[in-house]
């Protein structure tokens, strides 16, 4: 495989020299113009709300390249499969291992077990270049590329790297295939194409997970760019003049930056049919080679030189921001992240010119010698972070009893109301489908089932925030009151109807999950409706942002007033939240030799004080109660941590603020019972 393939006869094809190989300054600006939106979005810079289709710029670049080098070399008569893989490796791995060390090393001396394992089994996958499918199938947790705490996973970036290597590993021999027949090759390519875009826009709207982590709905991006080198090599089109050409160039670019600064967001439905906008823009500027506009924008020095460094600097600038979160919590002050991102530039550089630019060189002396060892690097990677996983991240590196305390992981309320949470879907249905749906769910498991009529009934309805105080109502109300629960996940609670139609707030599900909610409290006509939800999310970050909840919530009420129930309503108000998860804040006070501290202000989100704020000043109706989590729970010292001396049992939250079973009994016994019990007590 290392010789070059003999020229099929076709008849007037002659070798030719390759010009292909050519270097494009208006691309390696592409280059910079695609890892800075990349570093402005993650950097969480609010003008650059698109900056993650850098990804997509990327891969139009990447497919146009590669496909290059395989037709023109093929067309002269000098493509060799040995020399194509060994050139990707020694472009890929020097900086590549140095990162993934790098970041593995600063894992061992930051990252808590249960983090350490999930990164070992990232680095793992990384060997073997298949990120994005461990991304995928850990995406039911905090893996989901938009997801708030997919920052704390230092490898996270490499998802797209993954798909370009499993399309290097795909690519040349398609194309040597399809060259035996020339005539086939732009046809295949853009079945390709189209196949996969179609795919793409089909899945996105039914699981935007995997239409963004699977190559089968990426392979479009890569093969427009296969599509102009194939048209480049064999068509060899006339340069276009310099009007038309500029015209291009200027819309390729404006429909980039259009992407980048005003048209895209986190809400966006992506990849989808508006991945088209920006990969469309990148291939007009690909298709406009020697335009003055391209030259002025993207061929300028610090284009070239953020071009030159776009690898390193994407691989540096994420483990860099994903530590500074491990460490600091979400939200990293801007000088901060200024820094960061200067740190970035300059291992980048560093890298290009002590590691790529030495290797390179070595390689074009000795190519088996230096691709060896960079394979074996390879290798040792994947061991590593496979016997990083395999250990569950180390514990060993830290006191018994603090690796004890932040791996702290407590179960919730384990009772039969448990089965009573939906936990979300992301498959089409239309209001009718869900609400048919919504009533077998709760009749399948006997939701409404009222154990003992002489005792009162209390119905908790909400997401995660209201399953959190199971284990509370359990202790003080399981053997006197019959406790049941409907609650779904991901939805605001008691919204039957809504004019809010984005995100999971205003899915069909929800509207249908709620109506039946609405539909069993008022056939039960409990003796109280608890309602607990995570608040905070419907004014924190903008991918949730539902500011006419308490519109909707109040026309709910009322609706479940004119449809007869009077009993008094309990919103459980917003927790205090932590940008770290808590086990972890308080094993790092036990790491540091500190006596643990009851109340705390450190990694306290002021977002959740503020909602909590917000929700008192609100007025909330007659006989529904607002009871202030916040405001029992924090104080002068900040807000509580722990409900009682031991540890880890009696920490208060198992994350950023949902309850431990401790936590539940205390929140129960301190906060709503005193509200609960006169009106139980009340009940004949």
């Amino acid at each position: 495989m290392n010789k070059p393939f003999p020229e099929p006869d076709l008849g007037a094809v002659a070798p030719k020299p390759l010009a292909h190989h050519e270097f494009r300054p208006d691309i390696n600006g592409l280059r910079a113009l695609a890892v800075l939106s990349v570093l402005g979005f993650h950097a969480g810079f609010p003008f650059t709300p698109g900056g993650f289709a850098g990804v997509d710029i990327f891969f139009v670049i990447s497919g146009f390249l590669i496909s290059r080098i395989i037709l023109s070399e093929r067309q002269a008569g000098a493509f060799s499969l040995a020399d194509f893989y060994g050139k990707r490796v020694k472009r890929i791995l020097p900086a590549l291992l140095l990162v993934v060390f790098a970041s593995w090393a600063a894992g061992w001396a930051w990252l808590d077990p249960d983090a350490f394992r999930r990164t070992g089994g990232h680095m793992e996958a990384s060997s073997y270049f298949s990120v994005n499918l461990w991304l995928y199938r850990n995406s039911g947790g905090p893996a989901a590329y938009f997801q708030e705490h997919a920052r704390y996973f230092p490898f996270l970036h490499l998802w797209s790297l993954s798909i370009e290597e499993q399309f290097y590993l795909i690519w040349p021999a398609l194309m040597l295939a399809l060259f035996r027949v020339r005539r086939l090759t732009a046809p295949a390519i853009a079945l390709i194409f189209v196949a996969s875009l179609v795919f793409c826009i089909v899945l996105t709207p039914i699981n935007s997970t995997a239409a963004f982590y699977f190559l089968s709905a990426r392979a479009w991006e890569l093969a427009l760019g296969a599509l102009l080198a194939q048209r480049e090599v064999f068509v060899e089109p006339a340069a276009p003049k310099a009007g038309v050409a500029n015209l291009l160039a200027a819309s390729g670019i404006f429909l980039m930056l259009l992407s980048v600064f005003w048209l895209l967001s986190e809400t966006s439905p992506w990849p989808g049919s508006l991945a088209l906008v920006p990969t469309i823009g990148c291939a007009l500027v690909i298709a406009a080679p020697g335009a003055r506009v391209s030259r002025v924008l993207l061929g300028n020095r610090p284009a070239q030189f953020f071009g030159q460094i776009s690898y390193p600097l994407y691989l540096w600038h994420w483990p860099l921001l994903s530590y500074a979160h491990v460490l600091y919590g979400d939200d990293l002050s801007p000088w901060l992240t200024a820094g960061l991102l200067a740190l970035a530039v300059l291992l980048a550089f560093l890298t290009w010119r002590l590691i790529e630019r030495p290797v390179a060189a070595a390689y074009r002396r000795k190519p088996l010698a230096v691709a060896a060892p960079l394979l074996a690097g390879l290798a040792l990677a994947g061991l590593v972070g496979s016997a990083t996983r395999r250990a569950d991240g180390f514990p060993g590196r830290f006191p018994p009893e603090v690796a004890t305390m932040m791996d702290y992981r407590a179960g919730g309320a384990a009772g039969p109301q448990m089965a009573c949470v939906e936990s979300g879907s992301e498959s089409r249905a239309g209001l009718d489908e869900w609400r048919r749906r919504a009533s077998d769910f709760f009749a399948a498991r006997q939701c409404a089932k009222i154990k003992d009529p002489a005792k009162p009934t209390i119905v908790v309805t909400g997401d995660s925030h209201a399953l959190h105080l199971l284990a509370g109502l359990d202790r003080f109300y399981g053997d006197r009151a019959n406790v049941l629960m409907f609650s779904s996940l991901w939805c605001a609670p008691l919204i039957a109807q809504s004019d809010w139609t984005t995100g999971m707030v205003g899915a069909p599900r929800c509207h249908a999950i709620n109506q039946e909610v609405v539909r069993n409290i008022l056939a039960i006509q409990p003796a109280a409706v608890v309602i607990g939800t995570y608040f905070e999310e419907f004014y924190d970050t903008e991918s949730r942002y539902y500011p006419s909840f308490l519109k909707d919530f109040d026309a709910n009420v009322a609706a479940l007033r004119q449809g007869g129930f009077r009993g008094p309503i309990i919103v459980m108000g917003q927790v205090p939240t932590w940008s770290l998860w808590m086990p972890i804040l308080v094993g790092r006070e036990m790491l540091a030799g500190h006596g643990v501290s009851e109340f705390s202000s450190q990694n306290l989100k002021a977002e959740s004080l503020e909602t909590d704020a917000r929700l008192q000043a609100h007025h909330w109706g007659e006989n529904v109660f607002y009871l202030s989590q916040a405001g029992k729970l924090c104080g002068a010292q900040g807000c509580r941590r722990l409900v009682g001396p031991r540890l880890p049992e009696d920490v208060i939250a198992n994350d950023y603020g949902h309850y431990t079973p401790a936590g539940s009994i205390f929140a129960v016994e301190n906060i709503l019972a005193p509200a609960l019990d006169p009106i139980l007590a009340k009940r004949p």
